[in-house]
């Protein structure tokens, strides 16, 4: 009997939610059909748009969706109701606070009716019976179960933790001290002088950053002070910190503690940091994220506006972001488009633009000076409401402080090499006319910003070695790859000048079996991330290579990078301060290596002869070239000359194969669309027998791209069988035991394992 009434239960059960779901939808069908007034909708005002240039259409008009506009019969009268399947509280307005009904009381009749109206059915009865006997079988099924957990701990007891002390409700709990303690953090003693808050010092303890560093301890006080800067330091000297830490402490004397301030989701940014890069502007983001992170009670949100990326997700991020960090063309791209974000800028506090010589540089990032001008003027377009202008008079506006950080603010450094005018020997800091441009770019706060130049004599950092190595034009590919074997488990970065540099080398290397990745301006921003975080990620393989333009070169900060090889002499000598100042970081050593051809050699001297003529400025002019010569063994060069032709070949039948499909998949396309029959062949001879300029290039590329598959498996099967015999080196292999080669050594898989003998090392 109780199987059959659970039975008649379960379906009386279904009955009654049918009847629920009825009356729900003949509620919705009388909801809809129900008519409201004009005032009752809930009327949207159209924002204006910031700049009035190209703006077309009605604005400050009033807008709404999902109503249905219904006209009467007899005269003009016009009704609205909300659309089929669209609840009617979505198009009224939100009750006010004085609209609500007054509360009077309880009343007999009320707990009369409430009464009535909740005594039970028969059926609801027969439900809960059954619910209550489901639940009296669980709980009997659960007692034996813990019964036995009961039992374990008394068979092997544990010391037990004293209980809290419920008085101590807001003050920190031991246990937590104690959890702390456990954690490592170092000793901050050093930062006291600077007199920053507690979360800070809690954060750069577990960052592990004991003592500031020269340019941190001069500028954070003078930009806390509220002067203006302008820092000159060394790379890798913590130039990020400098300008992070003073807008974390102001975003804690202001808004910090996850007061009622931080819950408003449209809150007024504190800071815009501008860097040339997208890499460096995700390096900022994440150096500044960490220092929040770190720091208790802290939660400044971030918000990264570069190119490659969802535009409108960085439009979400931008409504409630605290710091913003971005490249100037998608940050103008935002600003421009959106609806009351420069008035909501021109309220920033902090202006940081780092690597600045770049960003202000003539001819370069023009949405710079879109920007610096949006800040500092009022636009012709803006209109403002008079809600806007009472709130606008009670709040004074925020003076900004501008802060310029950069490595090189030398304008001799930024002159090309190969150009003809003569150096002046000018500092940007000490000359009066650089002072006066840079004044020009920015409109500082004051008349004279505090220049912090922590730069020693020196341009390069301490343990940076800086060499050359001269070959042939035609044989850097041999010369390089002869130099990355001198140094297995070095994690390098090789510079080029170009793009398709970048792509040739890096095919070349991984034809040759190492682990190369590209990085250039041209990739999607995804895979330059991806490259990045697999050349920088600890647990990628030591011996990595980044083969990259001078999108990488300034203020990339990748721990464990051993050596920088320039497979093009830079065009300026500032960007060698700057490429060679990815290694040798925070006091570490590195190696700086200049793949030099005869002709570069003129260049490569008046690049030196601009770092170090400060450095040798009072002791008169040496003519002394102050890169050390490297000499690579002739026997290397001799023995990897198979390999790299092989792989030349590889690479250059692949790029050439990669270069006909596009154009001819190009040149079917335009045919295509011109309604014309496209033939290959007449193609190329319409085209001549490129007897002109670069005729033999053409020839060549054709050639390489006419290789069969079958001959491309050859070759890599001959490759491969190279790669995996070691490098000899004079040493006869019947004869391993004959005393010129450690045996055991070699059995214990000590040294270059790329060669097989006694290989001098390359000294600085």
């Amino acid at each position: 009997m109780g199987q059959k009434r659970g039975h008649e239960s379960k379906a009386q059960a279904l009955q009654t939610k049918k009847r629920k779901k009825s009356t729900k939808a003949d509620a919705a069908e009388e909801d809809a059909n129900v008519f409201v007034g004009v005032e009752d909708l809930n009327w949207k005002e159209v924002a204006l748009p910031d700049r009035m240039e190209d703006a077309e259409g009605f604005f400050g008009l009033e807008e709404i969706d999902g109503v249905d506009i219904i006209k009467g019969s007899s005269g003009g009268e016009i009704q609205f109701r909300a659309k089929s399947g669209k609840p009617r509280k979505s198009i009224l307005k939100a009750p006010e606070e004085g609209d609500e009904d007054e509360w009077t009381g309880f009343s007999d009749e009320d707990s009369t009716d409430k009464t009535a109206h909740k005594s039970p059915t028969a059926e609801e009865t027969e439900v809960k019976e059954d619910k209550k006997h489901k639940k009296e079988k669980k709980k009997a099924d659960q007692k034996p179960k813990e019964q036995n957990e009961k039992k374990k701990p008394e068979q092997k007891p544990k010391q037990q933790k004293p209980k809290k002390d419920q008085s101590m409700k807001g003050a920190l709990s031991f246990e937590a001290l104690e959890e702390d303690e456990d954690e490592d953090s170092v000793d901050v003693s050093a930062w006291d002088e600077l007199n920053l808050s507690p979360e800070i010092y809690t954060s750069l303890s577990k960052m592990k950053f004991s003592s500031p560093s020269a340019i941190q301890k001069a500028s954070i006080p003078a930009i806390m002070d509220g002067h203006d800067v302008v820092g000159k330091a060394s790379t890798g000297s913590g130039k990020t910190l400098a300008f992070g830490i003073p807008i974390i402490e102001h975003y804690l004397d202001k808004r910090g503690k996850q007061d009622k301030k931080t819950e408003k989701t449209g809150s007024t940014p504190i800071a815009l940091v501008l860097s040339p890069t997208r890499e460096l502007a995700h390096q900022l983001a994440k150096h500044i994220g960490e220092l929040t992170a770190n720091a208790p009670d802290t939660n400044a949100r971030i918000a990264l506006l570069t190119g490659g990326l969802s535009i409108q997700k960085q439009q979400r991020q931008l409504a409630a972001a605290d710091i913003v960090v971005g490249t100037p063309g998608r940050v103008w791209e935002i600003l421009s488009q959106g609806q009351g974000l420069i008035r909501k800028m021109q309220k920033i506090k902090f202006l940081v633009v780092d690597e600045a010589d770049r960003l202000l540089s003539e001819g370069h990032f023009k949405e710079v000076e879109d920007i610096v001008g949006a800040l500092d003027n009022h636009q012709a377009g803006d209109i403002k409401d008079t809600d806007e202008e009472a709130t606008e008079e009670e709040e004074e506006p925020s003076e900004r402080q501008t802060l310029v950080f950069s490595a090189t603010f030398h304008r001799d450094l930024q002159q090309k090499l190969a150009g003809k005018g003569r150096w002046t020997n000018g500092d940007m800091l000490d000359n009066k006319e650089s002072m006066e441009y840079l004044l020009k770019k920015l409109k500082f706060r004051e008349e004279k910003p505090k220049f912090i130049d922590v730069n020693p004599v020196d341009q390069m950092a301490q343990g940076l070695k800086e060499g050359i190595v001269e070959c042939p034009a035609m044989e850097k590919d041999l010369y390089l790859y002869s130099v990355l074997l001198y140094y297995p488990k070095h994690r390098t970065i090789v510079f080029t000048n170009s793009i398709s540099a970048v792509r040739r080398v890096t095919q070349l290397l991984q034809a040759l079996q190492l682990p190369a990745f590209a990085l250039h301006s041209s990739m999607a921003q995804k895979a330059r991330l991806r490259s990045v975080e697999r050349f920088s990620s600890p647990t990628a393989d030591p011996s990595s290579i980044l083969v990259a333009t001078d999108v990488a070169a300034r203020g990339l900060d990748i721990k464990g990078i051993d050596s920088v090889i320039h497979y093009h002499v830079p065009r300026a000598a500032d960007m060698y301060v700057h490429r060679s100042g990815r290694t040798a970081r925070a006091g570490a050593s590195g190696k700086s290596i200049l793949i030099c051809a005869p002709e570069e050699v003129v260049g490569v001297a008046r690049l030196a002869a601009k770092i170090n003529a400060k450095k040798h400025k009072g002791e008169g002019a040496s003519k002394k070239l102050p890169l050390e010569s490297l000499d690579i063994d002739r026997r290397v060069v001799a023995r990897l000359r198979p390999r790299i032709n092989l792989a030349k070949k590889i690479t250059d039948t692949t790029i050439a194969k990669e270069k006909v499909n596009t154009e001819d998949n190009w040149l079917r396309a335009a045919a295509e669309d011109l309604g014309v029959e496209y033939d290959s062949d007449d193609f190329d001879q319409s085209q001549g027998q490129g007897r002109g300029r670069g005729g033999g290039r053409q020839r060549r590329e054709k050639e390489a791209s006419g290789m069969t598959k079958g001959e491309m498996a050859g070759l890599r099967a001959e490759l491969k069988h190279l790669l995996s015999e070691r490098v000899n080196i004079g040493v006869s292999e019947k004869y391993l035991t004959s005393g010129r080669i450690d045996v055991e050594a070699l059995l214990r898989g000590e040294g270059n394992k790329a060669f097989l003998g006694h290989l001098d090392p390359l000294t600085f």
